[in-house]
């Protein structure tokens, strides 16, 4: 064990732990890459450089111990090539790399091998193929919170090859209920736990000057307008349970910062209403993604007024009329003010309610790990919604055919009628 450690010191006090990147861990990261123990959890926020510690750990025993045998890993292998594998090449290789000029695109990777016999595999749990009849040194599981204990346990009885003076599974994840296995797990002393901050991320603080980059204030600035349960798990990084929520399924992935193309046609899903919100949604599809990036959410406004609002929004913004929008079927006067402003009105509305919310869910995640949904962080009524208000009657079963309140729904009724008339498969 002192082996490794010794090395690491002589690394970070030479050419660097990664001397392509001139990487510095600190906080969390620090603590992961000294740390030999047998099992490893790096949980906290979103963006905190959970993920880069962890593969510049494995590239490092990869060069540092000749023929050794690495996985990194996820539950689904189309997130995986568009999320670790990206870090890895860009920020732990360089894109410059031999490895990664020479090698395979990302989505046909299946492992990157070092010129001194060491060896890092790829591949994904849904499609796990000869991986789990291998041997390795070392194992990263990206996202750990989208595997289950018995893939966890499994994947500890391929740490048998002994190229390393220890053999590991380290895994990140942002926090989810404390229920969960990982949780319970990381509680119990069975691994040990390890608490990122978003002060450990040198793109977001700068620990010399003691103070946010400009980068990290504009990101805690996104992450400020979260509510409720995702504001405690992505911005504080809290495991905090989240009840009972319809569409449990929405995760970080499914957040974002992107903007539509003005050059794209652009939707609106719609629900209506006047004392309860009516709820207006801008969609832009491209391809089989979905980008939510804006809404309007008001009460007391009468539909005329609710349109030229729509209207006025893309005017400002620079954005074009939409061409199409998903509405009640019972929403006649909303019906005719958007055919006035020449926005065709289809209804969407639809028999049986689950039957909408199973084709939401699949849009959120399917059974590939594909997301095609997308939400601006700026949709905060539709996220406190999507993570938070949107329930079940307590007590329920919760399965295919069970109701949920009839209540704070009105943002994510309106993106379920455009998803069941334009998206449903």
């Amino acid at each position: 064990m002192d082996s490794y450690r010794a090395r690491l010191i002589d690394a970070l006090l030479t050419t660097g732990v990664n001397p392509r990147s001139h990487y510095a861990p600190r906080g969390a990261a620090a603590s992961l890459l000294a740390s030999t123990l047998k099992e490893i959890l790096i949980s906290g926020p979103a963006r905190t450089g959970k993920s880069l510690a962890a593969l510049t750990k494995i590239d490092f025993c990869a060069r540092q111990y000749p023929a050794s045998r690495h996985l990194v890993v996820r539950r689904y292998r189309t997130s995986l090539t568009e999320s670790g594998l990206v870090t890895f090449e860009r920020d732990v290789l360089g894109l410059d790399h031999p490895l990664v000029i020479d090698g395979p695109r990302r989505n046909y990777r299946q492992s990157y091998n070092y010129a001194n016999g060491s060896e890092i595999v790829v591949a994904g749990l849904d499609n796990p193929g000869k991986i789990l009849s291998a041997e390795y040194d070392l194992i990263f599981i990206q996202q750990a919170e989208e595997v289950d204990e018995q893939s966890w346990q499994t994947l500890l009885t391929r740490l048998s090859s002994y190229r390393m003076p220890f053999q590991q599974i380290l895994a990140d994840c942002n926090p989810t209920s404390p229920s969960s296995w990982l949780y319970k797990r990381s509680q119990s002393g069975a691994m040990q736990y390890l608490q990122g901050d978003h002060r450990d991320n040198p793109l977001l603080y700068d620990a010399d000057r003691g103070e946010w980059t400009e980068i990290g204030r504009e990101y805690l600035s996104t992450l400020n307008l979260l509510t409720g349960t995702l504001r405690q798990r992505l911005r504080d990084g809290l495991w905090v349970q989240a009840e009972g929520v319809v569409y449990a399924n929405f995760g970080m992935e499914n957040l974002t910062d992107e903007e539509p193309d003005s050059e794209q046609p652009i939707e609106l899903a719609i629900d209506d209403g006047y004392i309860d919100p009516r709820a207006i949604l801008f969609i832009q599809r491209t391809g089989s993604r979905i980008l939510v990036f804006d809404e309007l959410y008001h009460s007391y406004h009468l539909a005329e007024t609710c349109v030229q609002e729509m209207l006025d929004r893309c005017e400002e913004r620079g954005w074009p009329k939409p061409e199409l929008a998903a509405v009640p079927s019972e929403a006649k006067e909303l019906q005719q003010r958007l055919r006035r402003a020449d926005v065709v009105a289809r209804p969407g509305t639809h028999r049986p309610l689950t039957a909408g919310i199973d084709v939401v869910r699949r849009l959120i995640c399917d059974g590939q790990g594909v997301r095609s949904i997308v939400v601006n962080h700026r949709c905060k009524n539709l996220l406190r919604e999507l993570t938070e208000d949107y329930q079940y009657p307590p007590g329920s079963a919760r399965g295919d055919s069970e109701v949920p309140v009839d209540k704070n729904n009105h943002a994510v009724d309106a993106l379920r009628y455009w998803c069941w008339l334009r998206a449903r498969r």
